[in-house]
């Protein structure tokens, strides 16, 4: 009686584990903190100011159809440290300028680009160039390179989208599940210790008294 009910513990121990495998990390996901994001912009060459507006518009909407961050657009980033500042980093893109404006804009990442028009039919934009993201917290700059006609641009977005931005989420959630699984294991591994001193003790008992010896 005794061993059927540790047992039936054990089995609502492992049970209660295996939910809050499950549940845990989606309650964690829902109140993670999100990413904070500075789409600083895009320095272009010979470039209609009227596909300017459009391929701006288009990388912010990519960056923005992951639910998981938070946006700062360039203007608000230009209203913070001016235009000027904006036009040299754009100009040159390096880590360590790139760490200091994440750092006074306190984001996980900023998004930039380069793009200059090389076709030679007047006709066409023919658009040659790279979009950066720099990842504050590995202080890396990633370099996405660009070679695609303006109609084409959104073959390249879904890339970068693919690569750069459906990439960048908030590190609690990855905390949050690792927990969640190292309970799971503490919960295991203290079942099945439970149980095989279980089975010991119960075998123990189980064995008979050899019986005494006779004159």
């Amino acid at each position: 009686m005794r061993y059927s009910s540790i047992k039936t513990t054990l089995v609502f121990l492992l049970i209660f584990a295996l939910n809050y495998a499950q549940i845990v990390p989606g309650f964690a996901n829902s109140r993670s903190k999100k990413v904070s994001v500075a789409f600083i912009g895009i320095k272009f060459e010979d470039v209609a100011p009227e596909l300017q507006a459009r391929l701006l518009d288009k990388v912010t909407e990519t960056i923005e159809s992951n639910s998981s961050l938070q946006l700062i657009k360039p203007a608000a980033v230009a209203k913070a440290i001016g235009p000027e500042k904006i036009a040299q980093l754009l100009a040159q893109a390096d880590s360590s300028s790139f760490r200091a404006l994440a750092e006074q804009l306190q984001v996980n990442f900023l998004i930039a680009g380069r793009l200059a028009n090389s076709s030679r039919e007047p006709q066409r934009t023919l658009l040659v160039g790279e979009l950066n993201r720099f990842d504050r917290a590995t202080n890396m700059l990633h370099r996405f390179e660009v070679l695609k006609y303006d109609d084409n641009f959104g073959v390249e977005l879904v890339k970068f989208k693919q690569e750069y931005v459906e990439t960048m989420i908030p590190a609690e959630s990855s905390e949050k599940k690792s927990l969640a699984w190292l309970v799971l294991a503490g919960v295991a591994v203290a079942g099945v210790v439970a149980m095989a001193l279980t089975f010991s003790k119960a075998g123990a008992e189980g064995e008979a008294p050899p019986p005494p010896d006779r004159p």
